[in-house]
């Protein structure tokens, strides 16, 4: 109810107290006007008896015809006066006791106009002794009534007082409390939050204007503490952003030191190759000695490790340096072959078999291949970190349509679940422990192929593994 109602309905109750205690009052105060009234009437009757009686005893003492005519005229008027309040004697005496009387006085109306016979003087005067109690009882009962009007006037005063002083101490009581008592908790619990203490609610009671205000309120501390939950979020992800930043940063700063030393061993490398070379042909131009073979075994040994070694060192130069677009005709089968070369040890070391499942006349595309390459090298080393031991991996290649190559890497891992699978390529977004990566990978190899007028497409499914598709455009246009 709204505190308007409230205080509407409490003063309209009082309103109503009022003037039900004031038409009872005025019941009251018309009953006793009443009864006075009738008080007087029935002293005029007395009255006007006493008149009769004395009018009668002078004619009996003086037998004067002027004081029969008095007893008469003044019986008449008795007469009237009874007869006006007959309903309230009928109600105050009873019937019996009104029908009574009224015989008596109609005999002693009787006996006054035959005076003078025998007799009648005796019943004349025990009829008027009747008549005369009964006025007498009639004036008594009256002004019992008026007392006991008063009484009760008094009794219902003292009612009406108590019931305005409780009904309004406890319709004050309750609206102090359904107002002041909202706006208590309201202040409590302000004080808390101000203090940054979220946890309390506002008990809403009703539905006026404070409840309302509660609900509100409450609505208000649930959206702050979700925002501050939100917050808190925020800034634990700001702070994992951060350390993968770091993270990044070395990842960088170690690729910059990988192309450095890259650098610097390809110059050994190509002496010892010099020098390897002119060892074998100096051998070959001398004449034949004791293990001439055995050399230029060791000696083609030297050769192919430093090729291998050559190998790796371009590999390293290729994935550590800032790529700008490089457009050449490549073999995307060989690519693919390249790049499980470089990642042959992983796949030894965690018994993960690898099937290649190539198409053969595939054709030749016009692409950067250092950085399909390093697209290649993302998705495989996160296919080897999702699976287990004896695990299985495929690499698939197929021509798309005319224009586009499609490579599939697929993985038995525990696959990506939906909800996150829009997330993949966003920066820094991993699924693997920080232990084991950076969250960079898709997101650079999905911004290469961007770059390349591809794209990359996943599909998995939870406990039965991944499957990542790269479509390459057959003939890229810079």
């Amino acid at each position: 109810m709204k505190i308007r109602d409230k205080l509407l309905l409490a003063f309209g109750f009082y309103i109503f107290l009022a003037v039900v205690l004031s038409f009872f009052a005025y019941k009251e105060m018309q009953a006793i006007t009443t009864r006075i009234t009738i008080v007087e009437a029935a002293n005029d009757i007395n009255n006007k008896f006493l008149d009769v009686r004395r009018y009668e005893k002078n004619f009996l003492l003086f037998r004067d015809k002027d004081s029969l005519q008095e007893l008469k005229k003044n019986l008449e008027a008795f007469k009237e006066n009874f007869d006006e309040i007959g309903a309230e004697i009928v109600r105050e005496m009873g019937f019996d006791n009104y029908r009574m009387i009224k015989g008596a006085i109609d005999e002693y109306e009787y006996l006054a106009d035959r005076i003078n016979e025998r007799g009648s003087i005796d019943k004349m005067r025990s009829r008027a002794r009747d008549i005369q109690l009964f006025a007498e009882n009639l004036s008594k009962k009256e002004r019992e009534n008026i007392n006991a009007l008063l009484v009760r006037s008094k009794v219902l005063l003292l009612f009406a007082m108590f019931i305005i002083l409780t009904a309004g101490g406890v319709i004050n009581m309750k609206l102090a409390v359904s107002i002041a008592r909202p706006i208590r908790d309201l202040e409590e619990i302000t004080k808390r939050v101000a203090g940054g203490d979220l946890s309390g609610r506002i008990e809403v009671r009703g539905r006026d204007e404070l409840s309302s205000l509660g609900v509100s309120f409450n609505q208000m501390q649930d959206r702050l503490q979700d925002t501050m939950k939100s917050l808190e979020l925020a800034i634990k992800r700001l702070h994992e952003k951060q350390e993968q930043l770091v993270e990044a940063e070395k990842l960088a700063s170690l690729g910059r030191i990988a192309a450095g030393v890259a650098h610097e061993i390809n110059n050994p490398l190509a002496i010892v190759n010099e020098k390897a070379g002119l060892m074998q042909d100096i051998i070959e131009m001398s004449g034949d000695f004791q293990n001439k073979e055995r050399f230029l075994s060791l000696i083609h040994g030297i050769a192919g490790s430093v090729n291998r070694c050559r190998v790796i060192t371009h590999r390293l130069l290729g994935f550590a340096r800032k790529m700008d677009i490089t457009v050449e005709t490549m073999d995307l089968n060989e690519s693919i072959k390249e790049v499980k070369g470089f990642l042959e040890k992983e796949f030894l070391l965690k018994s993960i078999r690898l099937e290649l499942n190539l198409m053969d006349g595939l054709p030749k595309i016009n692409s950067d291949k250092g950085q399909l390459e390093q697209v290649f090298l993302n998705i495989m080393k996160n296919a080897i970190d999702a699976v287990e031991g004896g695990g299985l991996i495929v690499i698939s290649t197929a021509a798309k349509d005319e224009n586009t190559v499609q490579v599939s890497i697929r993985d038995s891992g525990p696959g990506i679940p939906k909800d996150k699978l829009k997330q993949i390529f966003e920066p820094f977004f991993t699924t693997k422990g920080r232990e084991k990566g950076t969250g960079l990978g898709l997101f650079v190899s999905y911004g290469i192929m961007k770059k390349l007028d591809g794209g990359i497409i996943v599909e998995s499914e939870v406990n039965k593994g991944t499957t990542f598709i790269v479509e390459i455009p057959v003939r890229f246009r810079v």
